[in-house]
This record gives structure tokens, C-alpha cells and sequence, in this order.
């Protein structure tokens, strides 16, 4: 017989296993019968004796032999699949940078934080101006605006006063004209009340005065009378050529007065430089 076959027969191994569980089974069921079967001695009285008999020897009949137990016939569980635990690959130390490395690299971070931030601080700059430019722009812009406004404002005023004063001299020249046509007015009357006062006064007593100047005072109506007698504010020298010309007022009433009532107010208080002797 090849014992290599026999090796490599399906089963033979698994017989062999069965077979040596069977034996080791059987023994154990035999020193467990021998413990069941030991009881534990009787009781013995003992008689003492001055000679004691030589004590007989009790023999131990031999415990019978225990039934064999057929146990099953167990089949061995099937060989579990081994599983393959890959251990976990522990990671890779971190190579140790150089301290020429290291520094050079701190050096590179360092340069490259200061371009940033010297980047930022231009960009901040650059913003800063633009805004800043805006500004001033606006602020031109609103300043040029406000002096063309202004300009308009001081050009209207300009042609305001210049309309203004165009209005006023014109009024002015109206009420210099009006003035000078109201003084002619009042003249030409006064020329007219000397000259018929003159038609009523006595020549004899001023005659020898040569031309006497007499200047009274009369307050006239609205309708030429005297309001009360005249009265004389300077004489000629000669208090009978004064009375004449007194006299001769009162005999020309009424005076003749300008039909405008604004230039009769003027005669209310009538102030005349007469010559009687004209």
C-alpha cells in the first residue's frame, strides 16, 4: 500500500480524529463510574481488647465494569474560510524639512504676505484717489454751478437795476419836467396877479421912489379872495406907497389862480415881490 495514497484518501483524517474522541469519551466514562461507585464506610464499633486478634482483611470487590456508551457520530463543522486581515499601512512620516529649507520656505510666505498686502494697500490707495477724485469732481461740478446761478442772479439784479433805474430817471426827468411846466404855471400867475394889482394901485406915493420893491404876504382861497388882509414883509421905505399897494390888492380881488388844484395849494400862501412903478 502507497502511503502517500493513503494520505491524500478523502475522509481518512477525519476518521482518525473520530476515532481518538471515541476513546478519550470511554475513558472519561470510566473514572466517572469509578467515582459513582465509591461509597462512603459503614459505622464500625470497636471492642478494645488487652490482645487485640489480628484484624481481617476486607477486600474491596472490584466495581463492574461500566456499560459502554455509544455516543453519535459527530461530524466535524466544516473549515471556516480564513479571512486575510491586511494590516493597515501606518502613514508615511513627514519628511524633516532642512532647517535651510525650512527657512527659505518661511522666507517665500513672508515675501509673498508683503507683495499682498503692499498689492492691497496700493488697490486701498487707487480707491481712496478715485473716490477722492469723484469728489472734487462733484464738487466742481456743484461749484460751477453755483457761480453760473450766481451769475444769472447778478446779471437779473444788474438788468433789475437798470430797468430800475431807467424807471427812475425817467420819473425823475417826468417829475423835473412836471416841476418846471408847475413852476412856469406858478410864475406865469404871479405875473398876472402883480399885473392887475399894478392896474389898481395909486402911482403918486411911490412915484418919487423911482421902483420901489414891496414884498407881502396874502393867504388866498381856492377862489382868489383873500382870506384875511394882507399884510406887508418888506416895505419900500414909504408907508403911503405901502398902502397903496395894500389898498390895491384888495380892490383886485379875485386873484386870478392856475385852474390845477395842486398848483393852487402852492397860492395858499401867497409870498409876492411886487413893483408898483413897472
Amino acid at each position: 500500500m502507497n502511503w502517500t495514497a493513503d494520505r491524500d484518501e478523502p475522509g481518512k483524517l477525519a476518521s482518525g480524529v473520530l476515532a481518538v474522541a471515541v476513546h478519550i469519551a470511554f475513558f472519561a466514562l470510566l473514572v466517572l463510574g469509578v467515582s459513582w461507585q465509591h461509597r462512603t464506610p459503614d459505622t464500625v464499633e470497636i471492642e478494645l481488647w488487652n490482645n487485640l486478634p489480628p484484624a481481617p482483611q476486607v477486600k474491596t470487590p472490584p466495581p463492574p465494569p461500566p456499560q459502554p456508551k455509544i455516543e453519535p457520530e459527530v461530524k466535524p463543522p466544516p473549515p471556516q474560510p480564513k479571512v486575510e486581515v491586511k494590516p493597515k499601512p501606518e502613514p508615511e512620516p513627514k519628511p524633516v524639512a532642512k532647517p535651510d529649507i525650512a527657512l527659505e520656505k518661511e522666507k517665500q510666505e513672508k515675501a509673498r504676505r508683503e507683495r499682498e498686502e503692499k498689492a492691497e494697500a496700493i488697490k486701498r490707495e487707487q480707491l481712496a484717489k478715485a473716490e477722492a477724485r469723484k469728489r472734487d469732481e462733484a464738487k466742481k461740478a456743484a461749484d460751477e454751478k453755483l457761480a453760473a446761478l450766481e451769475r444769472d442772479r447778478r446779471e437779473q439784479e444788474d438788468r433789475v437795476a437798470k430797468l430800475q433805474k431807467e424807471q427812475d430817471e425817467a420819473i425823475r426827468r417826468a417829475q423835473q419836467a412836471q416841476a418846471s411846466a408847475q413852476a412856469k404855471m406858478v410864475d406865469e400867475y404871479k405875473r398876472r396877479i402883480s399885473d392887475k394889482i399894478r392896474r389898481y394901485v395909486v402911482k403918486d406915493p411911490c412915484a418919487a421912489l423911482g421902483n420901489p420893491q414891496i414884498v407881502f404876504e396874502a393867504i388866498l382861497l381856492p377862489d382868489g379872495n383873500t382870506l384875511q388882509p394882507p399884510r406887508i414883509k418888506r416895505s419900500s421905505g414909504s408907508a403911503a406907497c405901502d398902502d397903496a399897494v395894500l389898498r390895491a390888492v384888495i380892490r383886485a380881488q379875485p386873484l386870478p389862480l392856475p385852474p390845477d388844484p395842486v398848483l393852487v395849494a402852492q397860492f395858499r400862501e401867497l409870498n409876492l415881490d411886487f413893483r408898483p412903478n413897472e
